[in-house]
């Protein structure tokens, strides 16, 4: 799919950079979880050295995968979303035309049939009032 042939959904400036943004902070995270994982698997390998037996501690050894490094793949697969997810809708935000329908070219519709003003009756007296219990004082 080539999105730059389509004049709709091409890549704008600021989609561009901002989109460009969030891939380095991808590449970031993605050195900083490779650079993690190394680090937790030696920790791991150097206690087993040591004697520390794998059966019972699985929980313990998946949770430190799980907290070390594990993160940062999730965050940077997030980032590469992002950065498409940008570049696209700031390109459809920016770069949308307008569009001129028909409907708006032609002139105002003439009203037909009977006005509202010929229907309402103008009230004669303000009567009402007395219905309610007010009376007007005599001067």
């Amino acid at each position: 799919m080539e999105m730059d042939s389509n004049p709709i959904t091409k890549p704008s400036k600021k989609g561009a950079i901002l989109s460009a943004v969030f891939y380095a902070l991808a590449v970031v995270l993605l050195i900083t979880a490779f650079v993690s994982l190394a680090a937790c698997h030696q920790n791991i390998t150097r206690q087993l050295e040591q004697g520390v037996p794998v059966q019972g501690n699985e929980l313990a050894i998946v949770n430190l995968y799980l907290t070390s490094c594990v993160q940062y793949f999730a965050f940077a697969a997030a980032m590469v979303f992002c950065g498409k997810a940008a570049r696209r809708v700031l390109a459809l935000k920016n770069e949308a035309p307008v569009r001129v329908t028909p409907y708006m070219l032609n002139p105002p519709a003439e009203a037909t049939g009977s006005d509202y003003t010929d229907e309402v009756e103008p009230e004669d007296d303000d009567t009402d009032f007395e219905a309610w219990g007010f009376r007007e004082k005599e001067e």
